[in-house]
């Protein structure tokens, strides 16, 4: 599956679609700068340094910070301290949300193609869920993953391969559709081929030096992918 062309069809038979959330189902709108400011001085109020959170974005300075409690077991603490700083900046980009178009029929369309659709998403579950609702989107994705189910975020591929487990798929019968590298990451270390769309977190250009293996303009291409 791993052809990393523009075009043309998945050639093994696909079982199931992974979607992200921001970007790709919906439009992207969290205020990355402002809210990486405040995340990073909340980061460096619980006493993390280092070029990981001067230079790292929301995701993988969490992961940073998770990879540095691991032994010390005091994640939960770290949830305790910063999880409300993301669910505000969650909360204000779901009173800007506005899904893609036509993206509620083509979950059902794959679905009615007999095919599992699932959610991994760096969005925290109080916002995901009530978008999901808002949208019509829930009846078709199961499970959904959001980052509070997760010791760390995407490009980490956590999220990924509990849903594979879930759903007792391998790899090469599984797509994921994003947006953003680190959807491209996340899939790669999990083995499994991405679809990226063009217009969300990241620029087309970004993808340059590691292309996904289809990249699309519209959710409705990837009827024609996995024809």
């Amino acid at each position: 599956m791993h052809s990393h062309q523009t075009s043309g069809a998945i050639r093994s038979a696909c079982k199931g679609v992974i979607f992200d959330f921001e970007g790709t189902l919906v439009d992207f709108q969290w205020q990355l700068r402002q809210a990486e400011d405040e995340l990073r001085r909340a980061f460096a109020a619980q006493g993390f340094s280092g070029d990981e959170f001067a230079r790292g974005n929301y995701a993988t300075m969490w992961n940073a910070a998770t990879d540095r409690l691991a032994a010390s077991g005091c994640i939960a603490e770290l949830r305790q301290a910063l999880c409300p700083i993301y669910d505000k900046w969650d909360a204000d980009a779901l009173q800007r949300w506005t899904p893609r178009p036509g993206a509620a029929d083509i979950l059902r369309r794959l679905k009615n193609l007999k095919l599992r659709t699932g959610m991994v998403s760096n969005i925290g579950r109080a916002a995901l869920g009530r978008a999901l609702e808002k949208f019509d989107f829930a009846e078709c994705l199961s499970p959904v993953i959001s980052r509070d189910e997760v010791s760390c975020m995407k490009p980490r591929a956590e999220g990924i391969q509990r849903l594979l487990a879930d759903w007792q798929l391998a790899p090469d019968q599984v797509l994921f559709v994003g947006d953003s590298m680190a959807d491209v990451a996340g899939a790669r270390a999990a083995g499994i081929a991405v679809a990226i769309i063009r217009g969300g977190e990241c620029d087309e250009s970004v993808f340059a030096g590691n292309p996904p293996d289809w990249m699309i303009s519209q959710l409705d291409e990837l009827l024609g992918l996995l024809a």
